[in-house]
Formats: structure tokens, sequence, C-alpha cells
């Protein structure tokens, strides 16, 4: 659910999941018309992502993909293992690309 303070600005459009991380401190934040931070990297979902390496789904955390496969994923925990080709970090999204 979205949360909007009383003059219209959007204070979140991820209320349900601010709610999870943070319980009452996100309704306390909101209640003083400020927004919840957001997940650090190593917090990030990635939904519907999973790592071709351990199978984590979602993956959670650092993501990154492979250059050169067609829709090879990787946890930062198998980055670190390496793999046959270049690995790129894929950006965390911002909360309006999410």
């Amino acid at each position: 659910f979205y949360v909007v303070s009383s003059d219209g600005k959007v204070l979140s459009r991820r209320g349900v999941d601010d709610v999870t991380r943070k319980g009452i401190e996100a309704l306390k934040t909101w209640i003083q018309e400020e927004t919840v931070a957001p997940r650090t990297a190593d917090e990030f979902e990635w939904d519907d992502v999973s790592c071709n390496g351990c199978s984590m789904n979602p993956i959670i955390g650092q993501r990154y993909r492979c250059s050169t496969c067609d829709n090879h994923d990787l946890c930062s925990t198998c980055e670190k293992k390496g793999h046959e080709h270049p690995l790129e970090l894929v950006p965390q999204p911002t909360e309006d690309e999410d």
C-alpha cells in the first residue's frame, strides 16, 4: 500500500514491506511525515530472481549477472566462488523504479 502525507507527498510505495521490516517504527516515522530508510544492499530482496549457483530464491543481498550467459544470476556468496565469464553487479533499484 502507498503511504501519503497530509500534503500529498508519497512517503512510501511499499508500505507493507516497510511495516514487515520495521514494524511500529515505520508507523511512527510516517506519523512524523518522514520516509522509512530503504533496505540496505545486503537486505534487498530480488523478487522473482533465483541464484543459478545455490538456488537461493529469491536472491537476498547483492545480485550479480553474467555478461555472457543468458539469464544467469548469482548471489554474493556464489559470485565469490567465481564464474567462467565476467559478472556484473546489478544495481539495487530505487523505490521509484521498483
